[in-house]
């Protein structure tokens, strides 16, 4: 990793102030950040970030929190922030230039803006309405319907209802990934009134064992389309905004009352903007970016929010790196994560289907709850701590913690790209023999192409555990197959709390880089030891 100049340290100092927040910032240890000042002979930062005379010269520039704060480049309720802790209150007497809204009467100037987030607008399309507000209660009725193996629950609840017919058999969509093959009765019992009830009301969507986990399955199936939306039981029903959707997770009784009726009640929540700039260094992927943003969105507060994620990082994403990165968004508490329409989600689409849609787009100038700015040019390969995804570190502070299983695939980091990269770090090597390491793709196509890639010939010749598409061995999924004590690192997005079977176990989560570099070294391992 390049050591940031002087200059630039002074630059992250203004802007952060502390080493343990440019620390958090970028993803490093705060000792870290202390050494590159030490070498630089820079000291710390005591003074605040903006002076009174800064605010008080850009309030009096401009007259507008949004103006103002773009300049300095931070949100208009940041400027309103620091505005209040200096007491500057008042509008400024008089006007100047920049504070002036000209009218010069041509064909160019730009009309005013409603300021309405994606959310808002696709809320307001499917609730038949001109507009919704935040707060507002709505009926909606969603474009797609995805539930997994808790279809059970909901078959039942559905049962109660009286209901006979499906809303709209063409959106409803079964998935059966979890727990698959069926390893007790119970669950064969299940799958089995799952099939029957699909095949009685006529579901023209319904994928059994062996197709996948459900939110691939959608995504390659495009069942899903910028400007839907769409609910899931599942739990990581946010995902589908990678694609520029609005989705969000319902529990089994409301997707039963769904299911019966066409329409669920909700309530409009706001947005929060998250921008998340730079180019990733060498080792760090999609993971460890949402690793970090979960600790940091934690802090935030962003419970029953809209996120939409723009910045240079998310721009250069992969739709699979987007999936990995809207996902995760329910963990943090997040309604539904979006990445807005762009190039990159055009290309994708045009390759799987020819159906028509429309793309929703936020306003200029929209009004969000807040805005969050992130920046990923310094940040390492992150691990999270078990039990609390929170709890984020850089692996250099993780290192060394032995583990006993790696669980790669599955509903998160199971697409292509993850498995080469897994691959390309195991590839003429074997794992360590104290370790088990279980690779489980996240669709039948996928692992198609991973054969056909070589990808799966050399996690078998590693030593690897290959099973059929699906959750696998997730976590969340298989509680009962981990004995007391042992220590798992995942890159699955499992529903779980550290503890799978046994008080005494303990889950990290990582990248497949870092997966891959575990399984080798036996114990948490930096990936970018083992990079060719």
């Amino acid at each position: 990793m390049r050591i940031p100049n002087k200059k630039e340290l002074l630059e992250l100092q203004r802007k952060y102030k502390t080493d343990r927040k440019i620390g958090e910032v970028y993803g490093v240890p705060a000792r870290l950040v202390a050494y590159w000042r030490s070498k630089k002979k820079i000291g710390s930062y005591s003074q605040p970030k903006y002076t009174n005379e800064q605010i008080l010269e850009y309030w009096e520039r401009f007259g507008d929190d949004g103006r103002a704060g773009a300049e300095l480049d931070i949100s208009a309720a940041g400027f309103r922030q620091w505005r209040r802790k200096y007491k500057i209150i008042k509008k400024p007497a008089q006007l100047r230039l920049e504070q002036l809204e000209l009218n010069l009467g041509n064909n160019n100037r730009r009309k005013s803006s409603r300021k309405e987030t994606i959310i808002q607008k696709v809320l307001a399309k499917k609730a038949g309405l001109k507009r919704v507000e935040v707060g507002q209660f709505i009926d909606v009725e969603p474009d797609l319907a995805v539930s997994d193996n808790n279809s059970d629950s909901v078959i039942e609840f559905f049962e109660e209802t009286g209901a006979k017919k499906i809303w709209d058999t063409a959106k409803v969509v079964i998935v059966l990934d979890c727990r698959v093959p069926a390893v007790f009765a119970e669950i064969s019992r299940a799958h089995s009134r799952i099939r029957e009830f699909a095949k009685k009301k006529k579901i023209k969507y319904f994928y059994d064992v062996g197709e996948g986990i459900c939110n691939q399955v959608i995504l390659e199936n495009a069942h899903i389309l910028p400007g839907n939306l769409a609910f899931g039981s599942h739990h990581q029903a946010t995902s589908y905004g990678c694609l520029g959707a609005v989705s969000a997770k319902i529990n089994p009784v409301e997707m039963a009352a769904l299911w019966a009726t066409g329409k669920i009640w909700m309530k409009v929540p706001s947005t929060v903007k998250v921008v998340i700039n730079g180019k990733v260094g060498r080792g760090v992927y999609a993971k460890d970016i949402i690793l970090k943003l979960m600790r940091d969105l934690l802090n935030q507060k962003v419970n029953y929010k809209s996120l939409e994620f723009y910045g240079s990082a998310v721009s250069s994403m992969s739709i699979s790196e987007r999936l990995t990165l809207t996902g995760f968004a329910e963990l943090t508490g997040a309604k539904s994560a979006i990445v807005p329409f762009d190039d990159v989600a055009m290309r994708y689409i045009k390759k799987i289907t020819k159906t028509r849609y429309s793309p929703i787009r936020s306003d200029h100038d929209s009004n969000y709850e807040n805005v969050i700015e992130i920046g990923v040019n310094y940040l390492t390969p992150q691990v999270s701590l078990a039990g609390d995804a929170g709890r984020a570190v850089p692996v250099e502070d993780a290192a060394g913690k032995k583990i006993d299983l790696v669980v790669l695939g599955s509903c998160a980091n199971g697409r292509i790209d993850d498995m080469e990269v897994a691959a390309g770090i195991l590839q003429g090597r074997r794992i360590n023999r104290d370790l088990r390491m279980i690779v489980i793709p996240g669709s039948r196509k996928i692992m198609i192409e991973a054969i056909d890639k070589g990808i799966i010939r050399t996690f078998v010749e590693s030593g690897c555990v290959i099973v059929n598409p699906g959750c696998g061995s997730c976590p969340s999924s298989y509680q009962g197959s981990f004995i007391p004590g042992e220590k798992i690192l995942t890159t699955t997005c499992g529903e779980h709390d550290g503890k799978p079977g046994s008080v005494d176990s303990g889950i990290y989560m990582a990248s497949p880089a870092t997966a891959a570099a575990t399984a080798l070294k036996g114990s948490i391992a930096d990936p970018r030891k083992y990079m060719r």
